[in-house]
């Protein structure tokens, strides 16, 4: 029952909080990082720059209610394996599906437009479904990408499939109901999966 709750010595502010910055109230989680303490907005979304896809908590002063990282700040930055900013990005899709094993969810991507998007073998910059490629994420298309399924869910449906026959369509409700299980708030996915 605790964890339903705040727990037991919640800090009156951020403990992640660097020295220069004024401490917040730490009223944010994280249920996919392990021991993870309270937190304020800027250090959730600064933790978890490298784990765009954990699912956050927000704790309204009675309970905790799910929020995306997407309407916390976060823009998952492609081309930049050091997690920096790309000086010239470019906008992918507003509302970008990602398929994940722990669920779908909608986030803001940026993709690299500028030199460190070059590759070293032709000089030309990389596509958009390469960059998605090169981490980790598999573009539902190559044209104009919206949606992708990481290499980690992938897998998983792989081995889930060889081992206990499970289907497509079941996979897929599972990943649904890991996301919202009232079915109310899910993202629209932009790829047929068959039955």
């Amino acid at each position: 029952m605790i964890l339903k709750g705040r727990g037991d010595n919640v800090p009156d502010h951020c403990t992640l909080c660097p020295s220069d910055r004024e401490a917040t109230e730490p009223t944010f989680r994280c249920i996919d990082c392990t021991n993870a303490p309270l937190m304020c907005q800027d250090c959730c979304v600064e933790n978890h720059r490298f784990n765009p896809l954990h699912r956050i908590e927000h704790w309204t002063g009675r309970y905790f209610e799910k929020i995306s990282l997407r309407r916390l700040g976060l823009v998952i930055q492609l081309g930049h394996q050091d997690g920096s900013k790309c000086p010239q990005p470019v906008s992918g899709p507003s509302k970008f599906v990602i398929v994940h094993h722990n669920g779908i969810h909608r986030v803001r991507m940026m993709y690299c437009g500028c030199e460190a998007s070059l590759s070293s073998q032709t000089g030309s910059m990389h596509h958009k479904w390469e960059q998605l490629m090169r981490n980790r994420m598999f573009p539902a298309t190559h044209t104009r990408p919206s949606t992708a399924c990481t290499f980690q869910m992938l897998n998983w449906f792989h081995v889930l499939t060889l081992s206990s026959k499970v289907t497509a369509y079941d996979f897929y409700k599972g990943l649904e109901r890991t996301t919202d299980n009232t079915g109310a708030k899910l993202p629209v996915l932009l790829l047929s999966l068959p039955q």
